[in-house]
Parts: structure tokens; C-alpha cells; sequence
């Protein structure tokens, strides 16, 4: 058990998680042009996984961070704010024809939560990062469905199943305190409610 909890931690790894994201969007909501789709999953894809993933790389070359995991806060700075900059430029980039509105704002809601937990390691906090990611996929999925009546209610329960199975795997690793994982979960769901009611 073990061994799965631990391979579902690098599954469940905040980085993939905007683009697992846009890609459901995509494929069930959005009634964009398929080139323009193709453009913005790449820019997606590239702006919130592979150079965040190449910025770890270097650092971690650099001797800033040692483990993916950025289990120590001082860890965590960097890469954040590096972060944060990233999503600046996909918001201001990848939706300037104001289509996809409930996605830009999803991405809004991703950068609020980036922030917070940027300023919470300033501060020599560490809220849990795969939970922030996984509370704000849940928190855009429940606007959506007040908005459009998908996902559906079956969808968003499965995501609380893995928000669950995502906690048990942090405080089986002992990456976590309880509080951590509580204040991460509710700032991804938080940042997206405040930013969903603008495409309700």
C-alpha cells in the first residue's frame, strides 16, 4: 500500500495538474477552432510543465532544490515565483481573443493560490501543494457545473475520492502535517470561487 500511495504522489503532482485540466476542458466544453485549441494546449503545456519542470532542473543542478517533492520551504521560493511568472504570461498570452473565459479564469484562480502559497513560504509556511492543486480543481469543477451543469456531480466525487487518496499519500510520506494539507486544498478551492463566480 505503501508503494501505491507513494507512486500516486508523483502521479498527482501539482505540475501536471493546469494541464490535465485545459485538456478536459477542451475535449468537453470548449467550442473554439481546433487549430486555436491545439496553439493554446501547447502554450499550456509548455508555459505550466515542461519549463516549470527545466527550472527544477536547474536548480536542482544549482544545488537550490534537491527533491521534486520542494520539501523544505526555502526550497519552495523560487520555484514559485518562477511559477507565478510563468501563468502571468499565459494569461496575458494565451487568452487575449477572450474566448475560453471559464479556462482563463481557471488559470487566474491558479495564480491567486500560487501567490498565496509564495507568500505562506516567505513566511516560513508549507502548505501542501498537491492538495492546492487538487482543491482547485475541484473548486473550478463545482463552478463549471454551476455554470453549465458539467462535470458531472458522479466526476466532481471522484475528484473528492482523489483529493482524499492524494492527503493519504502526503501523510503517509510524511510531507504533511494536517493543517498543511486542510490550508492547501482550501486555497486552490477558495482561489477558484472567488475567480468562477466571473464566467457564472
Amino acid at each position: 500500500m505503501k508503494v501505491f500511495l507513494r507512486f500516486w504522489s508523483y502521479l498527482a503532482n501539482p505540475l501536471f495538474v493546469p494541464a490535465l485540466v485545459a485538456l478536459w476542458y477542451f475535449l468537453n466544453v470548449s467550442f473554439t477552432d481546433g487549430t486555436i485549441i491545439e496553439l493554446k494546449m501547447y502554450l499550456i503545456l509548455v508555459l505550466t510543465a515542461v519549463l516549470p519542470m527545466l527550472i527544477f532542473a536547474i536548480l536542482k543542478l544549482l544545488g537550490v532544490v534537491k527533491s521534486i517533492h520542494l520539501p523544505h520551504i526555502k526550497e519552495r521560493r523560487t520555484p514559485l515565483a518562477a511559477y507565478a511568472i510563468l501563468l502571468l504570461i499565459l494569461i496575458r498570452g494565451g487568452f487575449n481573443d477572450l474566448t475560453d473565459l471559464p479556462l482563463y479564469y481557471f488559470f487566474v484562480g491558479v495564480l491567486i493560490a500560487t501567490t498565496v502559497a509564495f507568500i505562506m513560504a516567505i513566511i516560513n509556511y508549507k502548505l501542501s501543494l498537491h492538495m492546492m492543486a487538487l482543491g482547485g480543481t475541484i473548486g473550478f469543477a463545482l463552478m463549471l457545473h454551476a455554470s453549465i451543469e458539467s462535470p458531472s456531480v458522479f466526476s466532481i466525487a471522484i475528484l473528492f475520492v482523489l483529493a482524499g487518496l492524494t492527503a493519504t499519500s502526503r501523510l503517509s510520506m510524511k510531507a504533511h502535517k494536517n493543517h498543511e494539507l486542510l490550508f492547501g486544498f482550501f486555497t486552490g478551492l477558495i482561489a477558484q470561487i472567488m475567480t468562477g463566480i466571473y464566467f457564472l
